[in-house]
């Protein structure tokens, strides 16, 4: 059946009514004369007297003119109905006549008004009458006078039947009974009606579009070249108007479709019109008309002229009718042909000829024996729709007519239902096809009328619901009339018959109500509707027609939707609601009541669906089905299509001959199939990445989703980073899959590329790719030039590249592969300024990189979620007797297993390892397992597993009695070996490059052939290996499984086996008798990053390879030879946290070393070769490098700048050779940024240069001052040009415009003034601001200058007008720095509450916002990518951010108030000047050299000892207290106290618990420290607790706190004993005695109180008399010590027990005191202060006569490389070690340490320290060091 309208057809316009022509027919209605005509209508084919013909049903547009009124006699109408024979016509027939009253309805409130007419009406009729019905034909009457008084107008339309008027509807109702009228009900799905939302909104109409090529790029697609055709086609016609509800208009061109358009060139438009009209001579010229061929040409149709167009259509009717056997791709592109024609293309011969055709071909096909006649029927009735549109009336009823009617007649008697209810369907097209109006014009012509009722008819031509369903009403109305008044009025019929012959003959095309059924015409309107995308007009009609239950209705609606939902150009939305709607359809028993053969049909289409590829619609289908199929109704049996059109072309053969393309999709279609096959991965999980390196987990993505986003932009390279083991690989096979899976014809084709596998992939990647797939030169020169590629390039660290591939392949210039190029890479291969090597290159001579066209992403580790879900999916692969909770309870159990498997590779490792490393063992929280243990027991697992499966299998002999011998001396162990030599040759041949092509003809007598060659010893232990093949190419199965194997070449597993057991490890000095042979000796491993992790981690488990590694080391002092092995070495050792604090290390020889993040205080090093070590963040401190050779060392910071005076404002030239400081005393120096000598001192201002900027298009610089003038100087002369005055007060901020010709300035005189650089006079003077202006910036285009002020206002001035622009409010504070973003569309606020807000200049709204710092953001700057934007402020840091997501990349920290920041020109330095008279420089190429607090330690509060020093608790502010081992610093438990800082920590003497109180907090809490548990709560005080206190006997704990109270609590049971009075300010200090009798308490009232517990008494000891800030008591068994430091003192005052007097004043320069503690000899004490520790000694004097005279406190060490505020200090109990935690999350252990340069000389050495390492060099010896660079040498000075 066919039901939607054609394809492809274009809107005519509605001409302007005009008057109608005199003398055309005429009738009454209501006793008023109306005339109807439909103007500008022509049949198809005909011409037409108007400029446009009337449309299509595709079209659905025409005019209607009214005529003349005049006073008419009513007519009255006589018909007779054969009721009896609707069975003929399908079940339901009965039950058209439900009607609705007329009425008028209007569009307000349509929906519901129309609900009431057709639910509620009480008139509505029964069409069938009382008595029999005749058999009478339909005789329509007009008057004798008005059919002589002018002859029927061809082309007009006269309304023949009127309505009956209300007065006749009592003479109707004798006849007709009154059927009760249905009752709407609230509840749609209590009585089963149907939903008239189901598509709750019009759509647009489905239209295909393709990717638009490039300007004279070929196009080779067929459907690519029809759309950009059709594109040219309609922005050649003018703009069809349109009414506001008519959505039939095409739409016009998007903005991208019009640009493209603009770019084609005439030449080009007559390329696009040639090659469709040589499509159409192919396809004549073409004589097997295989279906690709059909499908691709039919796609021609709509947009051929209309000559070419008749000559195709003429070459399918001839190839029809020739054929002998029915090609149903043939007669469906006919017909598909037939309906996109466009108008007057088609004429009534050519339809009468196809009509005739199909139906001579379906007479002699004979039913039942194959699809054949039901798609002959289908495509009959389409072509009679498109007769019936077109007015056809050249259809002989004798030859043509009869014939057909007789023939559909039989079909309808058919036994196949489905072949039954489609005839029917084209029975009543056939009825409708020789009238001279077109159905629609019938419904829209009834529907008119019923709702002007007297009144006249002037409107454009346009059905909506509302007209649709009044005229199918009407109808079925005045067919009932006519039934009931055939029995009276027979022979006036008769009568009148033999009347005027015109009468007569108009009669016959009159609507025939014995044969034709409105339900036909109701079908072609929602046909209508679907094809113009009104699918809820659609809806609304299905739900309320009045044929609703007519069975053949009904039929129809269910086909049309199952054409929905098989279309894949509609929404996917739609489509699904389609699928609901046949649902509800299926349901609605009370309303639209659906015959069982419907829903047999609706279960049939349903399982149509089902079979589709699309799988959200599939599966909505399905589930429908499994719904629906619950009662006893039956599908149809077989397949019956359901798309109106054939599918889009696969293959273009018809353009590729035209334009002689190469044939290469046939061989991409093989491919594809072979890398499907191919894909092998047992679990997949999607990774999650972030933006780049420094980024936090807070901002994940799916890289999938990132990845598809990049091949949809126009972004050309895509870097994808990520650890060894990340699962980059599994990725990218994942991507290519799915990639290949989605691929069609002349898509973007993806092409995995394993890197290491190709000889020149920095020349030939694509080429040399695609030859490995066996394409020949043409077809890859054929690719090159016309296909666009997806590049998936794997393993760039493992080919060891280091170019950019994108560059020297010449990726996307003219005439080369057209790519998008992912490159994958692990993060550890690549340097710090590595975005060079993927960043594309602009097409100029400049080669400018192209910022906009690269994007990154960093692959993150499996979060716990993914874990678990790889566990799940990894648990039934194989028959295993655990289960997911086993392996998760295991991970969860193994300490920091879990943080280990966040790597893909070794969670997959891990699982198969598991069960063999918990056999056995109880206690899991004790296992410590590392990544190379993992390895180990995975190794020999898999080895033992392929051992069982040789054994298992049958084997030849030489085979069986090679393994035998392995077995017999150890197959793991062989198999280990095997691959441990393999490994060693692929480094030691082949650098490492991990592919190893072998052919044993040409390979037999190398290397290789031990490995691989066909002796079946090496066949079995390769097989049995970690290996993969591919061809004549082999690998270990991941990279770190190479690097794990030549890691066990130099330190093997140690295993523990059985007696009788093959050892397992691999003695590497058995084969390395001399260090030249050693495996150490034979690679550089300071650039195998992996490698060294796991040699690192065998130090930490073999004490042993670790002496052999420091024996190497010392060996190199006297062996040259040894000098890389000894680099090797000391870079494993530090890797492994091997300290060398102290170590004497002179004369080794360790050249090219990475000693980066090592401790080496105090170390010796005099004469050592350390050429070209890197020393990144190494604690050198105290090191002695006299003499010693340090050409390239490197440091990994650079100098700073010295000034004489502040520095307030700093910024680069463009060309970034110069930087500019702005001075405090008025001067500007200018840096030379390759010598950072001073070039020029611009002199000129007498107050601060405050703000300075330069020009970007001449070497100008301009500078703003406190002194109220803002200069412009020559930067060649260092002259200035202007003084530019005006500014009534202190200029704080200048700007440089673009261009270059403009500037502007403000500052405290609240207004901004735009100067002109060539006179330097004032252009405006912008004003609005309330209060004083800190900071301005130039939009990149200059169009625009935005100013934040103090007044929280952020505005925007138009430059070239002076005109205010908008005004945004800050709702965070007061504003201090703004910088636009050098794209534009975002600008960065930095606020005075230490906020930094993004705002989107666009919508001006905030985008993103952060707390930045914890004072002011003074300055901010963006990068020149965009991609980070840079802050400073007072709090002394300068902050590097992520732009996109907010999230802090790197931390430096400067040693004052920070004014300005700036990034270079390059984007790879940062600048920032400050009140320390410096502007440092800091090194961002690789961002984390500075302290990155994202991934440090939490800054910590308080750190003590355990009574017996063996353990060291850290107190931090993420309120938890951790345990570290005090002799090897490994980490213990850590006890969560809770989410406030912890301010206070005290451990019970006995060791055994500890009390903790956080800020704010007034209960303290004992924990267990065996448990970590809670033993009791101390609640009582009312204010936050600030110092705590054990008794000597654990028995008691005191407390003091800011409520000035003391209190005293049993330690066990945690009851109060009492509260101790009298201090009348907080008390910060508590201790007991050593006999625990009395408590010593210190308070910030400046005293110190004994309290006597036995006596009960107090007495005030020490009364200091003003503030005191800080007390720190220290009790032993022989002293007492005291000490105090006053608010914000810069001294420590020490007091004497004996007196209770000051006994001395520690002065400590300009440090703050933030801590004081006693040693436990009392002879030191320590001061914490602000970035420095000193240490103090009591010097006893001894007189002349040798007796103890007294004696002073004396600073005997500084620690000046601390970079943050010490937050805490503690002894180690009886001994000189002491411990420090920092507020940025540093904890150092250090030792004091008697030096022997004189009796009283000390000296402090590190013992170990935690937290990001910083470079720490004071006091570091340097003398006579050879080829230390100028550079370091200054940067080395200044460390002290």
């Amino acid at each position: 059946m066919s039901s939607s309208s054609p394809q492809g057809n274009s809107p005519s316009p509605p001409p302007a009514p005009s008057s109608a022509p005199l003398g055309h027919p005429e009738i009454t209605v209501d006793g008023h004369r109306v005339l109807s005509q439909l103007e500008n209508t022509a049949p198809l084919g005909r011409a037409s007297s108007k400029s446009s013909d009337i449309p299509t049903i595709a079209q659905g547009l025409a005019t209607i003119q009214p005529g003349p009124a005049s006073s008419l006699n009513h007519l009255g109408h006589r018909t007779t109905r054969d009721v009896a024979a609707d069975v003929d016509h399908g079940p339901g027939d009965t039950s058209d006549a439900k009607s609705v009253s007329s009425g008028r309805s209007s569009k307000s409130g349509f929906r519901k008004r129309l609900s009431r007419f057709f639910k509620g009406d009480p008139k509505v009729k029964d069409t069938v009458p009382a008595s029999g019905a005749s058999s009478a034909p339909v005789a329509l009457v007009r008057t004798e006078e008005h059919v002589q008084s002018a002859a029927p107008d061809r082309n007009a339309v006269p309304v023949s039947l009127g309505l009956h008027s209300p007065a006749h509807s009592a003479e109707m109702s004798s006849t007709l009974p009154i059927i009760p009228a249905a009752h709407p009900q609230p509840n749609i799905a209590a009585n089963g009606t149907l939903r008239v939302n189901i598509f709750p909104e019009n759509v647009i109409k489905p239209i295909y579009k393709a990717d638009l090529p490039k300007p004279h790029a070929r196009v080779d697609r067929t459907p690519q070249l029809v759309y950009c055709y059709s594109l040219l086609s309609k922005a050649q016609e003018p703009l069809q108007p349109t009414t506001d509800s008519d959505v039939s208009q095409d739409y016009p061109l998007d903005d991208k479709e019009k640009g493209w358009v603009q770019l084609v060139d005439p030449v080009l438009q007559d390329r696009y019109r040639w090659l469709v009209e040589q499509l159409v001579r192919a396809f004549a010229d073409n004589t097997l008309k295989t279906s690709d061929v059909v499908t691709e040409i039919v796609l021609v149709g709509p947009v051929l002229d209309r000559e070419t167009y008749r000559s195709l259509l003429s070459c399918f009717i001839s190839n029809f009718e020739q054929t002998t056997a029915l090609d149903v791709t043939l007669l469906q592109g006919l017909v598909q042909l037939v309906e996109c024609a466009p108008s007057g293309y088609l004429v009534d011969d050519d339809l009468v000829r196809i009509a005739t055709v199909l139906s001579k071909e379906l007479s002699i096909t004979h039913i039942g024996t194959s699809d054949h006649p039901l798609h002959l029927t289908l495509s009959l009735a389409r072509v009679l729709d498109v007769m019936v549109a077109g007015k056809v009336k050249d259809l002989n009823r004798e030859r043509d007519h009869q014939p057909m009617l007789q023939l559909l007649d039989g079909l309808k008697d058919s036994d196949n239902v489905v072949q039954k209810y489609e005839a029917i369907y084209a029975y009543q097209a056939l009825q409708y096809a020789p009238d001279d109006e077109t159905p629609l014009q019938v419904l829209w012509r009834y529907g008119k009328v019923a709702a002007a009722g007297a009144g006249a008819v002037s409107s454009a031509f346009k059905l909506d619901p509302e007209g649709l369903l009044k005229g199918i009403e009407s109808l079925q109305e005045i067919g009932a009339a006519a039934v009931g008044a055939v029995s009276t009025g027979v022979e006036v019929v008769e009568a009148l018959r033999v009347g005027a012959d015109g009468a007569a003959r108009a009669s016959e095309n009159k609507f025939d109500f014995m044969k034709k059924r409105s339900w036909y015409l109701a079908l072609q309107g929602t046909a209508l509707f679907i094809h113009q995308g009104r699918l809820s007009d659609f809806n609304l009609v299905v739900s309320q027609a009045p044929c609703r239950n007519n069975a053949n209705f009904q039929w129809g609606i269910c086909r049309q939707l199952g054409e929905i939902a098989v279309d894949p150009l509609w929404d996917v939305h739609v489509r699904q609601q389609a699928v609901d709607f046949l649902g509800e359809l299926y349901r609605s028993g009370s309303d639209w009541k659906p015959h069982v053969d419907v829903k047999r049909w609706i279960l049939t289409i349903l399982i149509q669906i089902s079979g589709i590829s699309d799988v959200s619609v599939k599966d909505r289908a399905v589930a429908l089905l499994l719904d629906l199929k619950k009662d006893d109704t039956t599908e149809f049996l077989g397949s019956f299509s359901l798309s109106r059109r054939l599918p889009l072309p696969t293959a273009s053969p018809l353009l590729a001959q035209v334009q002689e393309i190469i044939k290469v999709e046939y061989d991409l279609h093989v491919l594809r199939l072979m890398r499907i096959d191919d894909y092998r991965q047992a679990v997949y999980i999607d990774p999650m990445a972030k933006l780049n390196l420094q980024d936090t987990d807070d901002h994940l993505f799916p890289l999938m989703d990132k990845v598809k986003d990049f091949l949809a932009s126009d972004t050309q390279v895509m870097l994808v980073l990520g650890d060894s083991g990340a699962g980059k690989s599994t990725f990218n096979r994942h991507l290519e899959h799915e990639l290949w899976q989605e691929y069609k014809a002349g898509g973007r084709i993806p092409l995995f590329i394993n890197l290491p596998s190709l000889e020149r992939p920095e020349r030939d990647l694509v080429a040399e790719q695609l030859r490995t797939y066996n394409f020949l030169e043409d077809q890859i020169r054929e690719l090159k030039l016309h296909r666009q590629f997806a590049l998936i390039c794997d393993g760039y660290d493992e080919s060891q590249l280091t170019v950019n591939l994108h560059t020297t392949n010449f990726f996307n210039q003219y005439g080369q592969w057209s790519v998008k190029l992912l490159i994958t890479c692990r993060t550890q291969y690549l340097g710090r300024d590595y975005r060079s090597r993927f960043e594309p290159k602009t097409v100029d001579r400049s080669a400018r990189v192209a910022n906009d066209l690269f994007q990154q992403a960093v692959i993150s580790p499996f979060s716990r979620e993914q874990i678990e879900d790889y566990v799940e999916h990894y648990v039934p692969l194989e028959p295993r007797t655990w289960v997911k909770k086993d392996y998760m309870d295991k991970l969860e159990a193994i300490p920091n297993l879990m943080d280990l498997v966040r790597n893909p590779f070794l969670l997959t490792l891990s699982l198969e390892a598991l069960p063999t490393v918990v056999q056995g063992k109880f206690d899991l929280s004790r296992l410590r397992i590392t990544r190379a243990e993992l390895y180990d027991t995975f190794v020999v697992h898999w080895m033992a597993v392929n051992k069982r499966r040789l054994q298992d299998q049958h084997l030849s002999e030489s085979s069986q009695t090679a393994l035998d011998f392995l077995c017999d001396d150890g197959f793991e162990r062989n198999g280990i070996l095997y691959q441990m030599d393999l490994a060693a040759s692929i480094f030691q041949k082949q650098d490492g490059r991990p592919v190893v092509k072998y052919t044993h003809l040409r390979d037999r007598n190398t290397w290789k052939a031990q490995f691989f060659g066909v002796d079946p010893e090496r066949a079995l232990l390769r097989d049995s290996s970690l290996l993969s093949r591919t061809g004549n190419q082999y690998r270990f199965v991941h990279r770190s499984v190479l690097e794990y194997f030549f890691s066990c070449t130099i330190s093997g597993p140690i295993k523990e086996h059985d007696e009788f057991d093959p050892p397992i490890h691999f003695d590497s000095s058995a084969i390395s008798p001399t260090i030249n042979t050693h495996p150490l000796s034979q690679k550089d491993l300071a650039v195998e990053l992996s490698i060294v992790q796991f040699l690192a981690e065998r130090v930490q488990l073999d004490s042993g390879f670790k002496n052999e590694l420091l024996a190497i080391v010392e060996q190199s002092k006297t062996d040259d030879q040894a000098a890389r092995a000894a680099a090797n070495a000391i870079t494993i050792l530090v890797k492994a946290g091997v300290r060398f604090n102290g170590a004497d290390l002179r004369g080794i020889r360790v050249p090219g070393a990475d000693m980066s993040g090592g401790e080496f205080d105090s170390v010796q090093l005099q004469e050592a070769d350390l050429t070209e070590v890197n020393f990144t963040k190494s604690w050198i401190r105290q090191a002695d490098f006299t003499k010693a050779q340090m050409k390239g060392v490197r440091f990994g910071e650079m100098p700073y700048l010295k000034e004489s005076s502040e520095v307030h404002s700093c910024a680069y030239s463009p060309d970034g050779t110069s930087l500019a400081a702005g001075l405090k005393g008025g001067d500007i120096n200018i840096y030379d940024t390759s010598t950072w000598a001073t070039t020029h001192t611009f002199e000129g201002h007498r107050g601060v240069v405050r703000s300075i900027a330069y020009s970007l298009t001449r070497p100008q610089l301009l500078s703003g001052s406190y002194d109220s003038t803002v200069r412009l100087w020559d930067c060649e002369s260092g002259s200035c040009i202007f003084v530019l005055e005006g500014h009534t007060n202190e200029v704080w901020t200048v700007a440089f415009s673009p261009s270059g010709k403009q500037v502007a300035s403000a500052g405290e005189d609240k207004t901004v003034r735009l100067w002109d650089v060539q006179t330097g006079a004032n252009l405006f003077n912008l004003t609005g601001h309330t209060k004083w202006i800190p900071s301005i910036s130039y939009s990149p285009d200059g169009h625009a200058v935005v100013s934040v002020g103090d007044d929280r206002m952020i505005r925007f001035f138009d430059t070239q007008t002076g005109q205010p622009g908008e005004v945004w409010e800050s709702q965070s504070g007061e504003m201090w720095s703004v910088a636009y973003s050098p794209g534009g569309l975002e600008i960065a606020v930095g606020l005075r509450n230490g906020e930094l807000l993004l705002y989107n200049t666009t919508t001006g709204k905030p985008t993103r916002s952060w707390k930045a710092h914890d004072e002011r953001v003074a300055g901010v700057s963006f990068s020149p990518n965009s991609q980070w934007v840079a802050t400073c402020s007072d709090d002394s840091t300068v902050k590097v951010w992520n732009a996109a997501t907010g999230s802090v990349l790197s931390v430096f920290t400067g040693r004052s108030l920070l004014y300005h920041v700036a990034f270079s020109p390059n984007g790879l330095q940062l600048a920032s000047c400050s009140s320390d008279c410096t502007i440092r420089i800091w090194d961002v190429s690789s961002l984390g050299t500075g302290v990155d607090v994202e991934g440090g330690s939490d800054p910590l509060t308080s750190v003590l000892f355990s009574p017996d020093g063996r353990v060291l608790f850290c107190g931090t502010k993420l309120g938890t207290v951790r345990q570290y081992d005090a002799e090897s610093g490994e980490s213990g438990r850590t006890i969560v106290c809770g989410d406030k800082p912890v301010e206070c920590l005290a451990v019970s003497p006995d060791g055994r618990r500890i009390a903790s109180v956080g800020k704010e907090d007034s209960v303290v809490t004992v924990w267990n420290i065996g448990t970590g548990q809670a033993d009791v709560a101390l609640r009582g005080h009312t204010e936050e607790v600030t110092a705590m206190a054990f008794s000597a006997d654990s028995r008691w704990i005191a407390t003091g706190s800011e409520d000035k109270t003391v209190r005293l609590w049993d330690a066990h049971s945690g009851i109060l004993d009492r509260v101790l009075e009298g201090h009348t300010r907080v008390i910060n200090c508590l201790v007991f005695s050593p006999d625990s009798h009395r408590i010593l308490s210190g308070s910030w009232d400046a005293t110190i109180r004994a309290w006597d517990l036995d006596s009960r008494e107090c007495r005030v000891v020490v009364d200091a008399g003003g503030g005191v800030e800080l007390w720190t008591i220290s009790t032993s068994s022989d002293s007492l010590r005291v000490a105090s430091n006053a608010f914000l003192g810069n001294a420590a005052k020490l007091w004497n027990t004996d007196s209770w007097l000051p006994q001395q004043s520690l002065e400590l320069g300009y440090h703050h005191v933030q801590c004081i503690a006693f040693s436990s000899c009392g002879q030191w004490v320590g001061v914490g202060c602000l970035r420095s520790v000193q240490l103090w000694n009591f010097v006893a004097y001894t007189s002349a006569e040798g007796r103890g005279g007294g004696g002073k406190w004396k600073c005997s060490v500084r620690i000046l490389d601390i970079l943050s505020y010490v937050a805490s200090f503690a002894w180690k109990p009886d001994t000189l070690e002491f411990s420090i935690a920092c507020e940025n999350g540093f904890l150092q252990v250090w030792r004091l340490v008697e030096t022997s340069a004189s009796p009283d000389a000390w000296s402090a050495q590190l013992v170990r320290s935690t937290g990001n390492p910083v470079l720490a060099a004071s006091d570091a010896v340097f003398v006579d060091a050879v080829g230390l660079s100028t550079v370091n040498q200054k940067l080395l000075k200044q460390r002290g």
